[in-house]
């Protein structure tokens, strides 16, 4: 270990020697004065301490090499020099602090003062002033933008009617209780503004389901004939003694395009009175017919069945739409009969008006 620490203190002592006659860099004179502090208590060996102990080794060695000094003699000079430098230097270190520059304890002193008895000589208007430089806005982050487009969400529930192509009524519907026959459409979708943010012109698109129930008479229901299947008509209920329920009911897919007049301020939706009118698509997907009661032995029965009931696959219809903020109240008729050809006792075609909401 001694000899390591020689060695080293060699090299360190030849090199301080090689700079004693540079010029020592400039030093910053405030760390400085806190550093003296921190390390008043024991002092670093400077550049001279090394190179007396380095002269003092370099004469321990010549005068054993002239035979003055034997080498246990030599020995125990080399070790007294060896240790002295080795427990400056370890003195050193063990009671080294590093110093706090001053700009890290500012921020403590300033506040004791602005706070304390001296307070007075920090102005409320300066530290007002200097708050309203670095002032930031959140609102930005939480005020409505302008938008070009926004999804919709909505959902319309309105009565259901079978009309002729005149628009009148047909036949079947003596047959429905209209109070109690319903429609229901959920769609999602975008709405988009056509020419930038000012313009009242608004196009949607949606996709959802579309259903419509009839709530028919008590003693018949709607069902194919069992023979060939081609037909569809309303039946007798047989062999029951009363009925409560009896539905029939179609369920679809439908994609509505509709074109907006929306006087809603720029960049909103929904946010104003607005026009609309479209078409819509619909694929009827399925059928039911369903009723329910007392049999002849008085107990309770319940029927349902399913199918297409030779109903027309794909249809479409026209809108018109008229609202005011959320608030939406919606004519749709369908342009093509509801059944296949000659599959119905008469030409039906869909229709309803319905009301219901626009969320986006």
């Amino acid at each position: 270990m001694k000899r390591l620490f020689l060695s080293s203190a060699l090299a360190l002592s030849t090199i301080m020697t090689a700079q004693v006659a540079e010029e020592a860099p400039a030093v910053d004179t405030a760390f400085a004065e806190a550093e003296a502090e921190a390390v008043e208590e024991a002092a670093a060996p400077t550049s001279e301490d090394l190179q007396n102990t380095s002269m003092d080794i370099n004469w321990v060695i010549w005068r054993l090499q002239e035979g003055e000094l034997s080498k246990e003699e030599a020995q125990a000079k080399m070790d007294s020099i060896i240790s002295e430098l080795y427990l400056a230097s370890a003195s050193y270190f063990e009671n080294y602090v590093a110093p706090v520059p001053e700009a890290a304890t500012w921020n403590d002193e300033f506040s004791v003062a602005y706070e304390g008895s001296d307070s007075t000589q920090y102005p409320q208007e300066y530290y007002d002033s200097i708050v309203e430089d670095f002032d930031f806005d959140f609102s930005e982050f939480f005020s409505a933008t302008e938008k070009k487009k926004t999804f919709v969400f909505e959902w319309h529930f309105g009565t259901a009617q079978l009309l002729l192509n005149d628009q009148s009524q047909a036949a079947t519907m003596d047959y429905v209780r209209d109070f109690l026959s319903a429609e229901n459409r959920i769609l999602f979708g975008k709405k988009y503004r056509m020419g930038g943010v000012k313009s009242p012109v608004q196009a949607q698109w949606a996709m959802g389901l579309h259903s419509a129930t009839f709530a028919l008479s008590d003693g018949v229901t709607m069902t194919k004939d069992p023979i060939d299947g081609t037909t569809t008509g309303l039946v007798s209920i047989q062999q029951m003694n009363s009925v409560r329920q009896n539905n029939w009911s179609i369920t679809s897919f439908e994609v509505p395009l509709m074109i907006h007049l929306d006087l809603s301020p720029k960049g909103t939706f929904n946010e104003g009175l607005n026009v609309g009118l479209g078409v819509s698509g619909r694929w009827s997907w399925i059928g039911q017919a369903s009723y329910a009661g007392r049999d002849l032995n008085n107990g309770y029965f319940t029927q349902v069945s399913q199918g297409n009931y030779n109903l027309r696959p794909l249809n479409y219809g026209l809108l018109a739409q008229v609202g005011y903020k959320k608030l939406k109240a919606t004519g749709r008729l369908e342009r093509m009969p509801l059944f296949k050809d000659g599959a119905y006792g008469e030409e039906v075609f869909l229709g309803s008006i319905a009301l219901g909401f626009s969320l986006n």
